[in-house]
């Protein structure tokens, strides 16, 4: 390759230049063997280059409003509907099914173009973003047929109603740490429709019962969507996405996107996706099921299941997670000997140890929130082994692996904190159930109030966000094809 890049043929004007090295690159590094799958790669990024896909994707990012308040599910089903009053011929709201508690999930159709993208906000009832995602990007795809050109739009504003209603009193007001974890609820594994869907047990297939999950599962075999896009949101750390498959280029304008936003994509993998295959810089493979799911067959059941997208394979979807932070912070960490990462997990565990302590005291053991809590702090035990395991095993730990560990620490021990206060306003309250939830709210806030200053955190603009995640969703419907 090396022998071409110095021909001098690079003289050529500047896209033929890039055409030609494309090219060259994307098959003669691949190797003799795999040519024909290298050069596809490289064709398919030409027809990028030609296609201005970067150039329409920046401008649509550009349409995207300044609000910096996400909508409530309500205001956000009320915002479609009105849409679908407004445009009869082209957009159409039904019902597809109910939550647990019986709170309508609402689909918005628009086109009717033979081939299906399908956009899920709220796969995790703590991740408000895609909530003003879908309502810029029901608008946009409504308003550039473009976009409809043989394909229709679908959009699940909200997949989880009984979590967002929890999560209420946090989600559409100014972002803040402490606010956000005292209001914080999600859900336990098994209870989470998006990584609930029919998984191998032993000799039996086990379904979790979620009628959420079931009503989306319904959906995908309803549309057998193309592509499917589900809109995750972080507390910190740099965007990245998870796909189900590679798709030639794609990886490529994610990286792109993210970055036209001032929000780079890391070179070290965050903590969700440690391990995953790498399909370019911040895109990740999503596993198999049985890599992921916990094989532990003394117990009756899977603590989680299959992921939408390895139920949506089944149609040949391309399954796509953008997952963007609403914090940024300012911190630098530098690549540390494994000691560092022994302490944060020593510290994680005492966190974990006292939030545990309380909750036995002073919460009921089967409340929504205890059980999530648990769920969590079971997460938190996991972690810190891994930290140990990896700290006896290293040498050096990268700066951009320590920041990730600190991130994690924040976030478990700030959701374990909140969510056990909840827990212990479902007990009576008797002076140690006070006593108890004083000193959670305690830790809460002091545990907040260090985070803030320790990693130095901003809120990030909602328009940035949007435009990721809405760009995303549009890259993967113009690749896929």
């Amino acid at each position: 390759m090396e022998a071409f890049a110095g021909h001098p043929w690079k003289g050529f004007p500047g896209i033929l230049h890039g055409i030609f090295l494309c090219i060259f690159r994307a098959a003669f590094n691949s190797g003799p063997t795999v040519f024909r799958s290298g050069f596809e790669e490289g064709v398919c990024v030409v027809a990028v280059v030609l296609s201005g896909l970067g150039e329409r994707l920046a401008g649509w990012a550009g349409m995207v409003s300044g609000a910096e308040l996400v909508p409530s599910v309500e205001e956000l089903v009320a915002g479609l509907r009105d849409l679908a009053r407004r445009e009869p011929g082209l957009c159409r709201m039904r019902q597809i099914g109910r939550s647990r508690e019986g709170r309508p999930l609402h689909v918005l159709s628009v086109g009717s173009g033979r081939r299906s993208v399908l956009v899920v906000g709220g796969p995790h009832p703590n991740e408000p973003v895609g909530y003003a995602t879908i309502a810029f990007l029901a608008g946009l795809v409504a308003e550039r047929p473009e976009l409809r050109d043989g394909v229709s739009w679908h959009f699940l504003p909200c997949v989880d109603p009984d979590g967002a209603a929890l999560n209420s009193e946090w989600t559409n007001r100014p972002v803040d740490l402490h606010i956000a974890h005292r209001y914080f609820y999600r859900p336990a594994m098994a209870e989470q429709p998006e990584w609930t869907f029919p998984t191998p047990w032993g000799e039996e297939v086990h379904r979790f019962g979620l009628p959420e999950q079931e009503a989306l599962a319904d959906l995908v075999d309803e549309l057998e969507p193309f592509v499917a896009v589900s809109l995750h949101n972080s507390e910190f750390g740099a965007p990245f996405f998870v796909a189900s498959h590679d798709v030639p280029g794609l990886a490529g304008q994610l990286a792109a996107v993210a970055a036209r936003q001032g929000l780079p994509v890391a070179d070290a993998a965050p903590g969700d996706v440690v391990g995953w295959p790498v399909l370019g810089p911040g895109v990740y493979g999503m596993p198999p099921v049985q890599d992921l799911v916990i094989r532990d067959h003394e117990q009756q059941a899977p603590a989680y299941g299959a992921h939408l997208s390895h139920y949506a394979s089944r149609h040949g979807t391309l399954t796509l997670l953008p997952e963007v932070p609403r914090w940024r912070t300012g911190t630098v960490f530098e690549t540390s000997p494994p000691v560092a990462l022994g302490v944060l997990a020593g510290a994680l565990a005492g966190e974990a140890a006292e939030v545990r302590h309380l909750l036995d005291q002073a919460a009921p053991p089967n409340g929504v929130f205890a059980r999530a809590a648990v769920d969590t702090l079971a997460v938190t035990d996991t972690i810190v082994r891994s930290w140990h395991e990896r700290a006896d095993a290293t040498a050096r730990v990268p700066g951009a692996d320590l920041a990730e560990a600190h991130y994690s620490r924040v976030m478990l021990t700030l959701r374990t904190a909140g969510m056990a206060v909840r827990a212990t306003e479902d007990s009576p309250p008797t002076p140690a159930v006070l006593a108890a939830r004083a000193r959670l709210e305690k830790l809460l806030y002091e545990r907040a109030e260090r985070s803030q200053r320790q990693l130095r955190t901003t809120p990030i603009a909602l328009r940035s966000l949007v435009a990721v995640q809405a760009c995303a969703a549009l890259a993967a419907a113009a690749l896929a094809r």
